[in-house]
């Protein structure tokens, strides 16, 4: 007669034990899943962040010697708030399209529309001079219909040095920084320096300032006069300026 195997109990626990190892080896599997997954997240991140630094902010392609010229319009602010959007717009736009014409006709290397005004680069301090003197001379004596507003006014700002230029051929450097800060110098700015002369009465607007450098390289047809020793803001020591003396005018604008 055959006998019936009788199976041999196991040990209490042994199966809760087994299922716990499972458990945990599935949750250990699960957690290095995750971990891979952010770990490449991550990585991705990192690369991406990298490409972008890399993509806007170029190194410097070549470095040239150009004279800066920066325009501003005056009280911008005011003409939107005081008279409209779109009366400010057309004040900027008028402004864009003469500067625009005073560069192109001497002979202008770069222009960037800064939204209130202009920064260009010409290969000469007088070609600067002379955008300039077309510019501010053309607002004077051709004022473009702003009514109801005033005529508009501007500031202007000359420096001469060094520009690094990036892959894409746009200008950097402290030359252009410190020609938008001599643009907006206030006349509180300006000290009373021994053995410098100062201007009594320095004019806010309708001006054309010129650093040092530039002055130092301005041809003897055109007149200039010492306005005097200033701070610019995120420049150390003290600055010379100079204001471009318009044709029929006995001051400085």
């Amino acid at each position: 007669m055959a006998q019936t195997a009788v199976p041999v109990p196991k040990a209490p626990g042994t199966v809760l034990h087994q299922t716990a190892a499972s458990t945990s080896r599935f949750l250990l599997d699960e957690a290095s899943h995750i971990l891979v997954g952010v770990l490449a997240a991550l990585a991705g991140v990192l690369a991406h962040r990298a490409w972008s630094r890399r993509r806007w902010r170029r190194a410097p392609s070549g470095v040239v010697i150009e004279a800066v010229l920066a325009v501003d319009l005056v009280n911008s602010t005011w003409l939107a708030t005081h008279h409209g959007e779109d009366l400010a717009m057309r004040a900027r736009n008028v402004l864009e399209r003469r500067t625009l014409a005073a560069g192109n006709a001497n002979g202008v290397s770069f222009v960037e529309n800064t939204g209130d005004g202009c920064m260009m680069t010409f290969p000469s301090v007088d070609a600067a001079v002379q955008a300039a003197c077309k510019l501010l001379q053309g607002l004077r004596d051709r004022p473009p219909d702003m009514a109801p507003a005033m005529p508009l006014e501007v500031r202007a700002a000359i420096t001469y040095g060094q520009i690094l230029l990036d892959s894409r051929g746009s200008r950097h450097g402290a030359t252009i920084n410190k020609a938008f800060r001599l643009m907006s110098v206030p006349s509180e700015a300006f000290v009373d320096v021994q053995g410098e002369e100062r201007m009594t009465d320095i004019p806010d607007r309708n001006r054309v300032f010129l650093d040092e450098d530039a002055a130092n390289e301005l041809g003897s047809n055109v007149q200039t006069r010492r306005v005097g020793v200033c701070r610019l803001k995120g420049f150390s020591g003290f600055h010379r300026a100079a204001a471009l003396l318009l044709a029929n005018r006995d001051n400085a604008h």
